[in-house]
């Protein structure tokens, strides 16, 4: 790989430390490599590859810039769990080399895009982890009807609901009680936030189906979420269709890469350290 860009976490990174040290590495392992550095979409233009320098949180924003143009990432953790990433900043230079080496894969992990129109004005949004449509933080709790491909499914009553990826399925999906799914599978969880209903509470569907979303509105306004970065407030009965996105997040994953190692240390065995008071 020749041409190599790099998204730095400047809250996590503000003197830009490790985006120097990443930019050495680079030029020590890789010959004539073209370096530069991506802050948007607009900057997007013919690299290989884009080196992601913070948490999952900045993975995250990444991937909805990186994606679209089919371009691949990797996550390198300067912050806390790192769980999406796919090399700690310490083990940056030995990457690199199997980097150059070919000793790595391709991974794609499917994303969700959601629309809606709301005060007359069609929205869009992608996400690699979820969209949740919630109450507001003094609302009074949510009505909402779940459709799939356009039949009705079910009625919940509750604080939300959560409609996630699989990459997605470990994160607010796993806090609110949803299932873990591989991370490749092709399939879309639905997960209900504290919900005052029984019976049907989490769905695992196939990725080729669409779902909607319709709230049943009183005075209070609701939120909707995108990988909890990107927000939207509504205030009028709205519905919200939820399906695959066009395009994939490529992820890339060196040689050693081990998904349930990763899984067990950063996310389960993490917890139990957590209710041991550790």
């Amino acid at each position: 790989m020749k041409n190599i860009g790099i998204y730095n976490n400047k809250r996590k990174d503000p003197e830009g430390i490790y985006e120097a040290e990443t930019v050495r590495i680079l030029r020590e392992v890789l010959a004539d490599v073209n370096i530069s550095k991506v802050m948007g979409p607009d900057d997007i233009c013919g690299q290989e590859l884009l080196i992601v320098l913070g948490g999952d949180g900045t993975l995250l924003s990444a991937a909805r810039i990186a994606s679209r143009h089919g371009l691949p990432i990797l996550g390198v953790n300067i912050g806390t769990v790192g769980f999406m990433t796919g090399a700690e900043i310490k083990d940056l230079r030995k990457a690199i080399e199997n980097i150059e080496d070919g000793s790595f894969s391709i991974e794609e992990r499917m994303m969700l895009e959601c629309s809606f129109e709301n005060d007359g004005i069609t929205k869009s949004y992608v996400a690699l982890n979820d969209i949740v449509v919630s109450k507001g933080a003094l609302s009074n709790i949510l009505d909402f009807e779940l459709f799939v491909d356009m039949n009705f499914c079910t009625r919940y009553r509750g604080d939300g609901i959560i409609v996630s990826t699989p990459t997605g399925s470990t994160a607010y999906n796993l806090s609110a009680g949803g299932p873990i799914v591989y991370p490749t599978a092709d399939a879309i969880c639905i997960t209900a936030i504290c919900p005052h209903t029984y019976g049907v509470r989490n769905l695992v569907l196939n990725s080729t189906q669409e779902v909607e979303v319709r709230v049943d509105m009183d005075e209070a306004e609701y939120y909707l979420s995108v990988d909890g970065q990107e927000h939207e407030v509504l205030n009028e009965d709205v519905t919200i269709r939820i399906g695959k996105a066009k395009f994939p997040c490529k992820v890339l994953r060196l040689a050693d890469y081990d998904y349930f190692s990763v899984l067990r240390k950063k996310i389960l065995y993490k917890a139990m350290d957590i209710n041991r008071g550790e």
